[in-house]
Formats: structure tokens, C-alpha cells, sequence
């Protein structure tokens, strides 16, 4: 059973909530067990869904007790919903099933995504009936552990001016919801680099600038996984990041690029799994 939490009720629930979302088996995604989210972060996250319209949080309820705690938010003009916790102690799989009905009787028309841990094997249980739109490894860099390597000059930055060089490598990406269009509008919040081999381009990335933890979102090639220029591109955010004491570096990888970010460095936290629901 799912019941609105009340604000009055939050720190009765909060620390309970926290528990579980630093266990991979009992909680979704975005996790609390990469060694970056803090509970301080947990918390205040968590508390803002009651200053904000189309974001809540329900408690699931089973045999009368509290098992956990699901905080959503809706984004009307794009018809999209996600969750911030979906954290539960036992019932993971019932848990689902009611808020995807919840969420087709309050968001009809939308489009719900739910990403959780392998780990979370109820989890995926519960949704292997639901298309499954990505599946990678979450890694992360701890930038105070990485040794820096040379820049490659044939790097360069993608601005306004030059943005049709990375326009033609992104525009492949037509299920994703940072498109090209979404990141011109909003490319003073992206560093996004293109490599070009013999004049050609061969690869780009691109991330959210952040003073403390960035996260490439991307690399696109032309055609198909060119490991030389994963390396380098990744280096070279890497190298930025060091530069300007970033201390996070987070990069969802493919099975293709797993063996080639590890060997830069990368710590995998587990395992993601993405599905999406039209509701």
C-alpha cells in the first residue's frame, strides 16, 4: 500500500530510508553507495520534495508496517517521471507493481523510468515484462587516486560556433533526452570535446561542468566502438577535471568500453539497469 508521506512525518521515516539506499539489494537508482553521495545530500534531497509541486514521496506500507519509502518527481513539459529513492526493505517487487499503477492513474500519457542495481535482483524481477533501455556499469573516478597523461592535440573544444561538427556525431541519439538540440540550448553547463583523426572527426564527449563532480553523459563515434578515441577523449576530460580539483569523475560504460575504463582507472560500483514504461 502507498500513502503520501507528511512532512511532519519525515525524520519518523528519513533515517530508516537512508539505510536502505546504502544497500544495492533494497534500493534503485541514484545510488548512495558510490563513496560520493553523502547522507547529508540524502537528506536535503529528500526534504525538498515538500517545497516543490510534481514531486513527492509515498510510503509503502505492507501488513500494516512501513517497508520503505518511494520520492518521485514528474517534469509536466516533458512528460517525464523518475524517481530520487526508491528504497524498500521487503516487498521490492509488489512495491513496483503499485506505483506503476499509481503512477498510470496520476501521469497517464507519461513516461516512467526506473533504473536500479543488478543486485536488486526482485527488482528486476518485477520489471523484465517492461522494455529495457539501457544496461551498464556505473563507474566512478576518484580524481585524488589519478596520475595524469598528456593532452592529444588533435582534441578540440565544441562551442556555438562549431557545434555542427558534434551535431552530426549526436544527432544518432534520437532516444535520449539530452539531444542535440537540448544541449545547444543549455551548452554553457557542457564541456563537450571533439577528436579528430587526420582531420576527420572520430569521437566526441560530453558532460555537465561541475566544481565537484562531473559526469560524462556520452561519447559518440561515427560508426562503431573506436577504442583509441575513447581513451583519449576520456583522458582529456580526466585531465581537466584534475586541473581544476574536480574530485568525482561518474561515466556509465558500456560492456564495449568497461575493460578500457577500468584500465584508466575507474572503480565500478555496480551494475545499472534502466526501464521504461509509457503509461
Amino acid at each position: 500500500m502507498l500513502t503520501q508521506l507528511k512532512e511532519s512525518d519525515f525524520e519518523k521515516y528519513a533515517e530508516f530510508a537512508y539505510s536502505l539506499a546504502l544497500d544495492l539489494t533494497r534500493s534503485g537508482y541514484p545510488t548512495y553507495t558510490d563513496g560520493i553521495k553523502t547522507k547529508e545530500e540524502f537528506m536535503n534531497r529528500s526534504r525538498i520534495a515538500f517545497a516543490r509541486e510534481n514531486e513527492d514521496i509515498l510510503l509503502y506500507k505492507r501488513d500494516g508496517q512501513v517497508c520503505g519509502w518511494i520520492h518521485y518527481y514528474y517534469l509536466p513539459a516533458d512528460q517525464y517521471l523518475d524517481t530520487c529513492s526508491f528504497c524498500i526493505l521487503e516487498g521490492m517487487g509488489e512495491a513496483i507493481k503499485e506505483f506503476i499503477a499509481f503512477a498510470q492513474a496520476s501521469f497517464p500519457g507519461s513516461s516512467l523510468y526506473l533504473g536500479f542495481p543488478k543486485e536488486n535482483t526482485e527488482a528486476m524481477a518485477a520489471l523484465e515484462a517492461y522494455p529495457c533501455i539501457e544496461e551498464s556499469y556505473n563507474d566512478v573516478m576518484y580524481l585524488d587516486k589519478y596520475e595524469p597523461a598528456p593532452d592529444c592535440p588533435d582534441i578540440i573544444p565544441i562551442t556555438r560556433e562549431n557545434y555542427t561538427l558534434f551535431h552530426k556525431l549526436h544527432t544518432q541519439h534520437t532516444d535520449m533526452y539530452w539531444n542535440a538540440d537540448r544541449l545547444l540550448a543549455d551548452i554553457d553547463n557542457w564541456t563537450i570535446y571533439l577528436y579528430q583523426r587526420n582531420g576527420v572527426p572520430a569521437g566526441a564527449i560530453y558532460l555537465k561542468n561541475d566544481p565537484i563532480l562531473s559526469e560524462i553523459f556520452g561519447i559518440d563515434f561515427p560508426g562503431s566502438y573506436d577504442a583509441e578515441a575513447y581513451r583519449l577523449l576520456v583522458t582529456k576530460v580526466l585531465n581537466d577535471a584534475k586541473r581544476n580539483n574536480v574530485r568525482y569523475m561518474v561515466f556509465f560504460n558500456g560492456d564495449e568500453e568497461q575493460a578500457d575504463a577500468l584500465g584508466l582507472g575507474f572503480h565500478c560500483v555496480s551494475e545499472y539497469v534502466c526501464y521504461h514504461i509509457e503509461l
